[in-house]
């Protein structure tokens, strides 16, 4: 490893100890050696620490952070901004795991491209052990045609949403110029969840180089007891956060109508989700829906969200009445509205194609 690695490879090792091996071994074997790999574990009950610690007495590249109990992967992900050394860093979650010739594929792209502050790629999603990377359906933002030459981060959110709609937030399909995110203090929020759905549109609108690789390069493990596959009243109020930082984000930059009304609909669309999705609602008690939209509309919150409101679509529209009783206490006509109109329609469409 140089002294100035050019990754960063930072792992989440939180309570993950039966997919650690997997997920620790993936990054050791990479075909390109010339990273460092931090091992961020918080206090676990599990061997999580120990496995990662076997790696980085055996291998000088793998260095151990350790914290408290956050519950959330955006406290591993900021100590990774903090202390990377590396050019570009690379998220990974402890029971995932990487191609092994993710970081030399990477490297090459970069040494096509130039300096980018972000670099985008592909993933696969599976629930098994194992699986074939050229087989499996891609987890991707871009079509193959984006990755020919270097766009904006802005010009990326217009593409993803003129092909594909909602954009895949995930932390880990990109990796990331380490000083740009320091440059522009993109830092995640600590201890709350749904954070890719936060931090990604504000680094995509600052990145002024971004590029996309055509390689499926991360194996995303579905696991159904994870803390965001699961829902919870913690989910309903973490979201509202990240919302909320995310209309004081466009509300404090100039941004372009069409990227407005693009991450208007996206965020109203994870907010309905969670909130009055059936698949959701039913794991969610009137008061925690109530108490969430309350975080949400506080303050100046309200008046941010009637300035989204006015860039969304009409069936997203029609709702805005229903979440203000909502917020009020007033939830069956929400309710109704979602399970017999919303979604319904929803499922429609998307048969029609």
């Amino acid at each position: 490893m140089s002294d100035t690695p050019k990754f960063t490879v930072i792992l989440s090792g939180y309570q993950t100890e039966p997919y650690l091996p997997k997920s620790l071994a993936s990054i050791a074997r990479q075909t390109f050696t010339d990273f460092e790999a931090i091992c961020y574990v918080e206090t676990s009950t599990d061997a999580s620490l120990e496995l990662c610690q076997e790696y980085a007495r055996r291998d000088p590249r793998f260095k151990i952070g350790t914290g408290p109990k956050s519950g959330a992967v955006a406290t591993t992900r900021n100590y990774g901004i903090d202390h990377a050394i590396g050019e570009y860093l690379v998220a990974i979650d402890g029971d995932d795991w990487l191609d092994e010739r993710m970081l030399e594929k990477l490297a090459r792209k970069l040494d096509s491209t130039g300096p980018v502050d972000v670099l985008a790629f592909a993933a696969v999603t599976t629930e098994a052990e194992e699986v074939d990377m050229a087989k499996a359906s891609k987890l991707t933002n871009f079509r193959p045609s984006d990755a020919e030459g270097v766009f904006t981060g802005q010009e990326a959110i217009r593409r993803v949403a003129n092909h594909a709609g909602n954009i895949c937030n995930f932390t880990w399909l990109n990796a990331y110029r380490t000083a740009f995110l320091r440059e522009h203090k993109l830092y995640q929020s600590d201890g709350l969840l749904m954070e890719d759905v936060e931090h990604t549109p504000r680094v995509w609108f600052m990145a002024e180089k971004f590029a996309y690789l055509d390689e499926t390069l991360y194996v995303y493990r579905r696991r159904p007891n994870s803390l965001t596959t699961e829902a919870s009243p913690r989910i309903l109020h973490d979201l509202a956060l990240q919302l909320r930082s995310l209309m004081e984000f466009a509300a404090t930059h100039q941004i372009p109508g069409d990227i407005m009304a693009i991450w208007s609909n996206q965020w109203v669309v994870f907010l309905y989700w969670f909130m009055f999705h059936p698949v959701t609602s039913r794991k969610m008690s009137s008061e925690d829906r109530q108490r969430a939209l309350e975080t949400l509309f506080a303050g100046e919150g309200k008046a941010r969200f009637q300035k989204l409101a006015v860039n969304l679509s009409l069936p997203k529209r029609m709702a805005i009445p229903l979440i203000y009783l909502a917020a009020k206490g007033i939830i069956f006509p929400a309710m109704l509205f979602f399970r017999c109109l919303y979604y319904p329609l929803n499922k429609m469409r998307s048969a029609r194609g």
